[in-house]
């Protein structure tokens, strides 16, 4: 054999050795069989399909081979098509192709078309043709464009979704919600505008003329009557999300009663209603709701009325399973928002507890956000504890703090006046201070304000940054053996043993400790955490967690 020969065997002869050991590390079959692309069955490209844009699959696959030509071709297959004016020529001359030669194909259309593009509709046409279309998304576009495309949206057999975005739409939109509301077969709909002279101006529904709406989204201006001229005409609902930007509402008082039996989700958002003309507003609509949720932007301060809400919710939601809600008040140096002056921790009472809503504050960047929600189990509880939960008197101490903007120094005597508007209405036991680094003396001087708090969770501490602890600090925190009610701390991102060591003094009584390690000797760790627990003769904790991130 000629040493080229050899050279060759011995080169595939180690290939083969190579391509074993690695068979060997990789766990894999010797005679693991190879799948050719072309082998792959319709249905499985069709599944990967129904993840992608109609152009993307045009260019991934459309000049591959006659099977693929085939795949985009059947009636099996139905394309989600997204225009937007920013789309290449390229793109746009695909969207022709598609919409020219696979009209029957279209599930779906999002349209982004403003003013200065309203030709496009020269080139397509919004008819009959589109037999499968069942989504349809209009943004932006010409008020005379928008009117003539909702004109024919009637001869579409499956027209299901229908949603409209305009920054400035016609101020009269009674056409509009007259077609609309007439389409055959229209389950969801959603209106959104920014305009505030709207106007929708229909008689009451006759009984004659009915939609088949399920879900309606109003995201513009609208009065409590036109809304309810609106929902007279959709016996049908189940889910409205109405965005409620009418304060001075004459006629609301005048309304007559509606009955929507089929309503079970309902979610407002009011900007300029007091809770009074709320009430009026809620007392006109009779259905049978499960899934509430309120957000409140005025400065009524009556709607942390705990009471008017059990009032309320017992008269006209009883069957309410789920209930959000958020009350917005501005938190700044010329806040004008009224003191809640009416009993505190209201939403304690039995009614809150056998139904597991809680109380929640949210210090914010520019404002304090109250809100009730169902309750969701905490890092500390276990699934036997939380299954009981509803039996115990402890829940009657959950109402939580949540700080996102973590005061300076400088800002903290307006940090103060805002926790003591918050323990005016509720006293606070859980504390949680997210994604922000701390400064020890800034959390002891928070967790001294809040002297009933049993549980805190930060993200991390900073020991010496930007300066030392002040004398009232160290006292404080000298104090806390006398004071302190901590039972459970979670620190989320430690990066030296010293601040568990700190929390061990800011917390003497902790019963459950959860930290978060990374880049650390876990036993070493743990032996140090041991040997300072018994040399302190500490008997309280019974619960040490590490989370240990992945590397």
């Amino acid at each position: 054999m000629s040493q080229v020969e050899q050279k060759l065997s011995s080169n595939r002869s180690s290939k083969k050795e190579t391509k074993k050991l690695v068979r060997k590390v990789h766990n894999i079959p010797e005679t693991m069989p190879v799948t050719l692309i072309e082998n792959l069955s319709n249905e499985f490209f069709y599944e990967i399909f129904d993840y992608l844009h109609g152009i993307d699959i045009y260019n991934s696959f459309s000049n591959l081979n006659y099977r693929f030509q085939q795949l985009l071709n059947s009636s099996s297959l139905l394309f989600k098509i997204k225009v937007h004016t920013q789309s290449n020529e390229s793109s746009m001359n695909i969207y022709k192709q598609i919409i020219l030669l696979n009209k029957h194909q279209i599930f779906s259309i999002d349209l982004y078309i403003p003013l200065q593009n309203k030709h496009f509709f020269s080139l397509f046409s919004i008819d009959s043709s589109l037999d499968h279309l069942e989504s349809l998304t209009l943004s932006q576009l010409d008020s005379n464009v928008l009117s003539s495309v909702i004109f024919n949206l009637s001869s579409l057999p499956r027209l299901f979704s229908l949603t409209i975005n305009k920054f400035n739409s016609s101020k009269d939109l009674t056409d509009t919600y007259r077609i609309v509301l007439a389409l055959p077969v229209l389950k969801y709909y959603k209106f959104s505008a920014e305009n505030l002279d709207l106007s929708i101006s229909f008689p009451i529904s006759n009984n004659k003329q009915f939609s088949t709406i399920k879900y309606l989204v109003i995201d513009h201006f609208c009065t409590a009557s036109q809304l309810h001229a609106i929902l007279s005409y959709t016996p049908q609902l189940e889910r409205l999300n109405y965005m409620d930007l009418v304060g001075n509402d004459i006629n609301i008082g005048i309304i007559l009663p509606i009955t929507l039996s089929n309503l079970t989700h309902v979610s407002i958002c009011t900007w300029v209603k007091t809770f009074d003309k709320f009430e009026t507003f809620i007392s006109k609509l009779y259905s049978k709701v499960n899934f509430l949720s309120i957000i409140i932007l005025h400065e009524d301060i009556t709607y942390l009325d705990a009471n008017r809400w059990e009032k309320l919710i017992l008269q006209y939601w009883p069957q309410l399973e789920k209930f959000y809600f958020q009350y917005y008040e501005y938190n700044g140096d010329d806040s004008e928002f009224p003191l809640y002056l009416a009993e505190r921790n209201q939403f304690n009472s039995s009614f809150w507890i056998e139904r597991k809503w809680v109380f929640k504050v949210d210090i914010s960047y520019n404002d304090i956000i109250y809100s009730v929600c169902p309750y969701r189990q905490r890092w500390y509880e276990h699934d036997a504890q939380y299954k009981n939960i509803n039996y115990s008197i402890e829940f009657l101490k959950y109402n939580q703090l949540t700080i996102t903007l973590v005061p300076s120094d400088e800002c903290f005597e307006l940090f103060i006046i805002s926790i003591n508007r918050i323990l005016s209405i509720g006293q606070i036991y859980y504390l949680e201070i997210p994604n922000k680094k701390i400064f020890i003396g800034i959390l002891i001087q928070i967790i001294d304000l809040l002297p009933e708090l049993n549980s805190l969770k930060i993200h991390s501490l900073s020991l010496s940054e930007p300066r030392d602890l002040c004398e009232d600090e160290v006292d404080i925190c000298s104090s806390m053996e006398e004071t302190s009610k901590i039972t459970n701390v979670y620190l989320e991102k430690m990066i030296d043993i010293t601040e568990v060591y700190f929390l061990m003094v800011l917390c003497p009584y902790m019963k459950h400790l959860k930290i978060g390690i990374n880049n650390m000797n876990v036993e070493l760790f743990v032996r140090n955490i041991l040997n300072k627990i018994n040399n302190e003769c500490n008997d309280h904790l019974r619960l040490l967690c590490f989370h240990v991130q992945a590397a």
